[in-house]
């Protein structure tokens, strides 16, 4: 029951809403961090995370050579055999989104539907793009060029790689 206080007025609307109709994203977002840096540190990475929130990053991999792989983490929807995440953020004073390009080295995507996190490069990612797709089912039409499998980027205790910036190099074993 919602407590009143003028028992002869129905409460305001926004009391009514609730959580099952309304998305809680920054819940969807906490939750997706947790996943991947799970994942990640379940795969043998050593994962940092910054103290302030205001950073473009969400977590970090400490690669033990002096550098930090900075990993942006995102929510992917299955949809259509595909994994589909949002490669910008929008912020709530902004109406049109910021790319990640220069902030960050990687996305960690975690899906629901497929209980995974994966971990892709942002240099595999097209500047100009707004959304990615991770094929988990091969497409329909058999297309492969300019598709991305999401196989190739699951974090798994055992594909451990190192994130590399260099899209013609190949991830490496450690």
């Amino acid at each position: 029951m919602i407590p009143s206080t003028n028992l002869g007025k129905p409460p305001p609307i926004s009391i009514l809403v609730t959580s099952r109709t309304r998305r809680d994203t920054s819940r969807t977002g906490d939750l997706t961090e947790l996943e991947v840096a799970l994942a990640l540190t379940r795969a043998g990475y050593r994962v940092l995370q910054p103290l302030s929130a205001a950073s473009r990053y969400d977590l970090a991999i400490d690669n033990e050579d002096g550098t930090l792989t900075r990993i942006q983490c995102k929510t992917g929807v299955l949809r259509d055999g595909r994994i589909v995440f949002r490669v910008y953020s929008v912020s709530g004073h902004q109406s049109h989104g910021k790319p990640y390009h220069g902030q960050i080295d990687a996305f960690g995507v975690y899906c629901e539907a497929t209980r995974r996190a994966y971990l892709i490069p942002l240099a595999v990612i097209p500047e100009h793009r707004v959304m990615v797709c991770l094929r988990v089912s091969p497409a329909k039409n058999g297309q492969r060029v300019g598709t991305h499998l999401a196989d190739d980027f699951v974090v798994a205790p055992d594909a451990i790689r190192r994130v590399s910036n260099d899209p013609e190099e190949p991830p490496t074993e450690s």
